[in-house]
């Protein structure tokens, strides 16, 4: 189960979020402290700097007498913050302002020379500069016109101690945020895998429990994961109708074929057994190779259908007119529709062309035309009729003979289907498999509906182009 769980596509899904999440806001926070940072050091800058430009302009208008009564004049705790020296051109102090806060509170006590010879004690206080890990400074500098210098300067709290709250919130909230988005990114990537669980589990079911019945849970929504499920059902569908055709087509082929072959083992049989009477040899011979001609029609139309519904049945086009056609293949049946007293009448009055092959067409026109003549009774009538109308060609054989239930008008097309009343009728059950077949082939389509006045009208229509 662990090991499932690690190997989740969600679990990595939103692993994956949170990590860019993760690098995201790191990025935008470190751009965001740096400009903090930059944006408190620059502001600290250009104050000393403005405030060294002032004292500067102030020198250069009375001397350093104007410098220094310009800083006592402000007593503003800003400027009493300031640190002010000016510098003699060989770097000796002239004057100096100091904040208090950067004198040494520790006082030495020397020796200095008195002016009459001798010694005397004075107190030392010492300055420094307050810069540590918690304090920094701003200096600015300005040369003068006499070539003195001056110097400003401005303690201030360090921009790394000053921001270090904001880096500790970021810290906590951060990795609050952290968690949250991991928790939510897992909630939400597991939520939206779940069709592609639902997959693997009916993929599961179908290759361990050989449950072709198996589907996914029909998804709601239009996402590309829900397509998805409702497209493998529809695969599905399709795989499994193809497998119980396949089943069907096996069983129906091994029942058709016992019949035939058990006559061609019996002609052979009789054959060797009749005691040596050439005429009766030849004349099982010539019933084992009507036989086995009938098998390999079989098994040529089984290829066909195959092929076709494949979509892999080899189609030679050329510019066809099916009024040529349908008068062939009336020609051809003539003879037996005489036999049986029926009527073949053709209703084609102008040209109705489409790009086709026509030795596959003309197939599928002789199928229907002999299909209509098993089931008329003597003495009816079968039309065929052919029309070129808007973008399509159509072709209909039409019959006056009992007509198609409609219970069976879909069954009719599938592969060695015998319906009741064609029971008695010699054939396959290929014909009109053929028939679809080849239609489907050339873009088109077949079906099978009630004549006027009763019997069975089929119908197949191709583009026109």
């Amino acid at each position: 189960m662990l090991e499932r769980f690690r190997q989740s596509l969600a679990i990595r899904l939103a692993a994956i979020y949170t990590l860019v999440f993760a690098a995201g806001a790191s990025a935008l926070f470190g751009v965001l402290y740096w400009v903090l940072a930059h944006s408190l050091e620059a502001r600290e800058r250009a104050a000393v700097e403005q405030r060294a430009e002032n004292l500067a302009q102030a020198y250069e208008l009375g001397g350093a007498v104007a410098v220094r009564e310009r800083l006592d004049a402000d007593t503003s705790p800003e400027v009493r913050s300031l640190f002010v020296r000016l510098l003699g051109a060989g770097g000796e102090t002239l004057f100096a302002t100091i904040p208090s806060d950067w004198v040494d509170p520790l006082v030495e006590r020397r020796l200095v020379p008195d002016a009459w010879g001798g010694w005397r004690t004075q107190e030392i206080h010492s300055v420094r500069v307050p810069r540590d890990a918690a304090r920094d400074f701003a200096v600015a500098s300005r040369v003068l016109s006499d070539g003195r210098l001056i110097q400003v300067a401005h303690s201030t709290d360090s921009r790394a101690v000053l921001l270090a709250p904001l880096r500790t919130a970021f810290a906590g909230v951060g990795a609050v945020a952290l968690l949250l988005s991991l928790t939510a990114g897992t909630f939400l990537a597991w939520r939206a895998t779940r069709p592609l669980r639902e997959v693997a589990e009916t993929a599961r079911r179908i290759l361990d429990e050989d449950d072709l019945s198996a589907r996914v849970p029909a998804p709601g929504g239009s996402g590309e994961l829900a397509l998805l499920a409702r497209q493998l059902n529809t695969l599905l569908d399709k795989n499994a109708n193809h497998v119980r055709v396949l089943r069907e087509t096996l069983d129906d082929l091994a029942h058709d074929l016992r019949t035939p072959l058990t006559r061609l083992r019996g002609t052979a049989e009789l054959a060797l057994t009749d005691g040596g009477d050439p005429a009766e040899a030849r004349s099982a011979l010539a019933d084992c190779v009507n036989e086995t001609d009938r098998v390999l029609h079989l098994l040529e139309v089984l290829l066909d259908v195959s092929a076709a519904e494949a979509g892999a049945l080899t189609l030679r086009r050329e510019r066809v007119d099916l009024r040529a056609l349908a008068g062939r293949a009336a020609d051809l049946y003539r003879e037996v529709a005489e036999q049986k007293n029926i009527m073949i009448e053709l209703d084609i009055p102008a040209p109705a062309e489409m790009n086709g092959d026509p030795v596959r067409l003309g197939q599928a026109l002789s199928n229907l035309v002999d299909n209509a003549l098993k089931y008329t009774p003597e003495g009816g009538r079968v039309a065929v009729a052919a029309a070129a109308g808007e973008g399509a060609v159509t072709v209909t054989v039409s019959d006056n003979g009992p007509g198609v239930p409609a219970a069976e008008r879909d069954a009719v097309w599938r592969r060695l289907y015998r319906g009741d009343a064609s029971r008695s009728q010699r054939g396959w059950g290929l014909g009109l498999t053929l028939v679809r077949a080849v239609a489907e082939a050339h873009g088109g389509s077949a079906e099978v509906g009630e004549a006027p006045g009763g019997g069975a009208r089929f119908q197949m229509r191709f583009p026109a182009a």
